[in-house]
């Protein structure tokens, strides 16, 4: 099936917003959200040579929306780091092309993680580290079908390969994050009774 990872990251997320967020109307724009880009990835947009399908473009919408309301100069930061590792995106798209026994094992992985842990590395928060990761792979494919359009002139940017690599970066991206709170939390746990004891001694 096309787009099965996608689709089984997509279908994961709505049930975590729907089911296990508290009850906001954050978690109820979000399960929409997710079962908008769920519908929207059926449809192809078609401007002169130019094919998109309708997930990206939801996604780049939604994406920017967030980066354009963060305060000037966290946007401009937000920006570059997009713009970085759109290029990482495309580059590892030409390896791909020179040399493609390096996706001999998954192709959407070998896409992912890269830039998927700069993000990380980039980026605190988890909407600001996905709104920069989803644009950052949006600017990357747009280039690269630029860059194909005359060699492949029936290429749809945002395909669900696209898609796919989305999921998985957003996954590894989701799952890290909640790794990093998960410590923090033990960690504040652990050094509360400490530092009663530290007190008691002194």
């Amino acid at each position: 099936m096309e787009g099965a990872v996608f689709y089984w990251f997509t279908w994961i997320a709505w049930t975590i917003t729907t089911f296990l967020m508290k009850k906001t109307k954050e978690r109820v724009y979000l399960s929409i959200f997710l079962l908008v880009l769920i519908y929207a990835s059926t449809y192809t947009l078609h401007i002169d040579r130019f094919s998109m399908n309708g997930t990206l473009l939801m996604l780049a919408l939604i994406s920017y929306a967030y980066i354009g309301m963060q305060t000037a100069k966290d946007m401009m930061y937000c920006m570059f780091v997009s713009i970085l590792l759109s290029l990482v995106y495309l580059g590892l798209y030409v390896i791909i092309i020179n040399d493609p026994i390096w996706v001999m094992f998954s192709y959407h992985f070998f896409m992912a993680l890269p830039v998927s842990l700069l993000s990380i590395l980039m980026v605190k928060s988890i909407r600001t580290r996905l709104s920069v990761l989803i644009s950052a792979l949006i600017h990357g494919e747009v280039m690269y079908t630029i860059f194909m359009l005359d060699m492949h002139p029936m290429y749809v940017s945002g395909s669900f390969i696209f898609l796919n690599v989305v999921g998985v970066a957003s996954g590894i991206v989701f799952v890290w994050t909640m790794y990093e709170t998960f410590i923090s939390k033990l960690k504040m746990k652990v050094d509360r009774p400490l530092k009663h004891v530290k007190e008691g001694i002194h």
